[in-house]
């Protein structure tokens, strides 16, 4: 009777620890020698990669897609690498659009103002939104360093014109002030004060100096607090990494664990299984992470595998910035196994560092 209630404690408790994702899980023993030279394989050249304030390595095989995002502060960052006669083609057409633009009479022109940038590095368009009256416009940068095309744009308020002053009073009555009703000299101000910081970068470069990584480039610090949330988005022809850097967010005990029962329900409407769920701390910085499989919603046959992985849920801050990875193979037919995948995941994730001179 005593070994048949130790067996059924045994096994409650071992249930617990799975349920709570503190079970060490024995990949080792579910691997094969083959497994691990195809493993290898992939991990033969590895790039390290710059994501915000973090660096990863990154199997080379592995492409970085187009579909990036970067806000610093309220400013939207895109980049691509161009040659210079394709840069000065892409401004001139670009102006050319603008100057063509149509807008009501009240409204126009829609280009409002070019300025040159120094060093013959590009031009800031100040322009008008379409369908909108023109106290509402855009500054777009078009910026060229180190063979790397930017596209800098932000929104902005501008009621200095005359014949905004009857809706300018509208404003001040709500309590807007000064310069909150005429953003440009400000707002053109930091984005010259951006663009003075900016450099271009080979995605696997990885600068020492203080500041931070986006896909292309490199903003240096310059002493102040800015937002930054940083996109990167990776594939081969098995699956898709993502990674999403933000300092805006700040740490709480809604962490990824502490979110179970919501995802648990969703996981089980998606017939979702739990592969493994740990908390782990890749070079100090503490993470949790939940590895799930289901099918694809077209190939039943098929596993979809969902990783997902949190870094500073509970203390993030502007210099602890909240991390995101995730890893699927939604819209594609992975050639590895369950197990393969695991490792390939653990060696990514267990590769996760800061940047040298990170803050």
């Amino acid at each position: 009777m005593i070994n048949k209630h130790l067996g059924l404690l045994m096994g409650l408790f071992l249930f617990s620890l799975i349920f709570l994702g503190l079970v060490v899980y024995d990949k080792e023993s579910r691997l094969t020698e083959k497994d691990y030279i195809l493993i290898d394989a992939l991990f033969e050249n590895v790039k390290p990669q710059c994501v915000g304030r973090f660096v990863v390595d990154i199997p080379i095989p592995f492409n970085n897609m187009n579909d990036n995002q970067v806000f610093i502060d309220d400013f939207k960052i895109e980049s691509k690498f161009i040659y210079p006669p394709a840069f000065k083609q892409r401004i001139e057409l670009r102006e050319q659009e603008l100057r063509n633009g149509k807008t009501s009479e009240k409204n126009a022109p829609v280009l409002k103002e070019i300025i040159q940038l120094p060093d013959g590095k590009g031009v800031i368009f100040d322009r008008n939104n379409s369908g909108q009256d023109d106290l509402s416009r855009t500054l777009e940068a078009h910026v060229y360093v180190d063979h790397i095309a930017f596209i800098i744009a932000v929104d902005i308020l501008d009621l200095s014109n005359p014949k905004y002053f009857n809706r300018k009073k509208t404003y001040e009555n709500a309590g807007f002030s000064e310069y909150e009703m005429n953003e440009k000299p400000t707002k053109l101000a930091a984005m010259q004060s951006l663009i003075s910081r900016l450099s271009g970068r080979k995605n696997e470069e990885i600068p020492v100096n203080n500041g931070v990584c986006i896909p292309n480039g490199f903003i240096a610090d310059d002493g102040n607090k800015h937002k930054e949330i940083i996109s990167f988005t990776y594939e081969n022809d098995d699956f898709i990494l993502g990674f999403r850097s933000d300092n805006t967010a700040i740490g709480s005990d809604d962490t990824l664990f502490n979110r179970s029962p919501q995802i648990n329900e969703a996981m089980s409407l998606a017939k979702k299984n739990t592969i493994k769920k740990e908390k782990l701390s890749p070079n100090g910085i503490p993470s949790l992470e939940w590895l799930m499989v289901g099918k694809q919603n077209k190939q039943e046959d098929n596993d979809m595998f969902e990783f997902i992985l949190y870094s500073n849920e509970k203390i993030a801050d502007s210099q602890k910035p909240l991390l995101y990875i995730g890893l699927n193979n939604a819209d594609k037919n992975t050639q590895y196994s369950q197990w393969q995948m695991v490792e390939i995941w653990d060696r990514i994730v267990g590769s996760l560092r800061y940047k040298p001179n990170a803050f």
